[in-house]
């Protein structure tokens, strides 16, 4: 893993959407899915999720975060230089669900663009971001937006539980607070969790359709969930330790929240108490991409951490993807999230 450090990158503000209608176990349950309420609660510590309405597409999620994020930075749509977004969930395959939240923040006719790294989304788009502040961009947009509902087969008790939808946006600045970053990408897990059908390799069709091959597919779960355990201990101790610390240094965690029980044996591994990690898949569900920036937004709003305190975010996803960041929290961004 290269290790990437800003010299004058912070974080301005974070946005944050999530949609109103708030679907519980019991109400997945009567739904179909192949999983009791109960179930779902022991085996992946959920009890609720938000999914979007039947008008809403990812693009909407997106938006609403940009604008909330925008609006904490006191910037308008004239101060924005580039917009980064990622998602896995997009409106199309065709073109980029940036251009679709680009018109409607009635952005100028700026760089906007997805990128793709599954549930790290949120830390490779602030990588972009945080590379083009550094060559003289003034304010970017790091987005991650998801709308996982529609890509879930109820009658799959590996994934049925587990998504919810929502988006997060960062206003990436020059500054002092992004420490920073590290990303890594492993193709040996392609088809640890995917969708797959609908693209070039194996292309809609009525069969793909019939044998539900455009929903989430997850091969084996126990593979990945210590995949993604090792994967986001590998990076954190990696990153931290570049910078002559250990993760005990750091004052709050902000995973990835993919299941409970994944986030609970992560912060067991690495010696983490449990006050020293942010969690709320309980009440949101794993929104993929958008989730440590989420889990991050309601940290900061929350007052989780001090002025001058030191986050860790850190994320593995589909793929392999695996990423982290480290960041220095001051006093105008606690203020703007407050």
């Amino acid at each position: 893993m290269k290790i990437y450090r800003p010299k004058n990158v912070r974080l301005a503000a974070l946005g944050r959407y999530v949609p109103d209608r708030v679907v519980t176990n019991a109400e997945l349950a009567s739904l179909g899915a192949a999983m009791s309420p109960d179930e779902m609660q022991q085996l992946s510590g959920i009890t609720e999720r938000r999914w979007a309405a039947p008008e809403q597409a990812t693009s909407d999620l997106a938006a609403a975060a940009c604008r909330a994020a925008l609006q904490r930075a006191s910037l308008g749509t004239a101060d924005v230089d580039r917009l980064v977004l990622a998602t896995v969930s997009p409106d199309h395959v065709s073109p980029s669900t940036a251009c679709a939240v680009q018109k409607a923040l009635e952005l100028p006719p700026i760089p906007s663009f997805d990128v793709v790294a599954a549930c790290s989304g949120f830390l490779f788009a602030l990588d972009v971001a945080a590379r083009a502040v550094e060559t003289g961009d003034r304010a970017v947009l790091a987005c991650a937006a998801e709308v996982r509902s529609r890509f879930l087969n109820l009658r799959d008790r590996s994934t049925c539980a587990l998504f919810g939808d929502g988006a997060a946006a960062a206003v990436v600045a020059p500054g002092h607070g992004l420490l920073g970053i590290g990303l890594l990408s492993e193709g040996s897990g392609l088809k640890s969790v995917y969708v797959p059908a609908g693209g070039s390799r194996e292309p809609a069709t009525a069969e793909t359709v019939a044998k539900q091959r455009h929903f989430i597919h997850m091969q084996d779960g126990p593979a990945v969930y210590f995949q993604a355990v090792e994967g986001m201990r590998s990076v954190a101790e990696e990153l931290v330790g570049a910078f002559g610390m250990k993760l005990a240094d750091v004052d709050l965690v902000v995973p990835h929240q993919a299941n409970r029980r994944l986030v609970d044996r992560l912060g067991r591994l690495c010696g983490i108490p449990q006050e020293k990690v942010m969690v709320n898949i309980e009440r949101l569900g794993n929104t993929a991409g958008a989730s440590v920036a989420l889990a991050l937004e309601e940290a900061l709003r929350t007052k989780r951490v001090k002025p001058g305190g030191k986050v860790l975010l850190v994320a593995a996803g589909a793929g392999y993807t695996a990423g982290a960041a480290l960041l220095e929290v001051d006093e105008p961004l606690l203020a703007a999230c407050s």
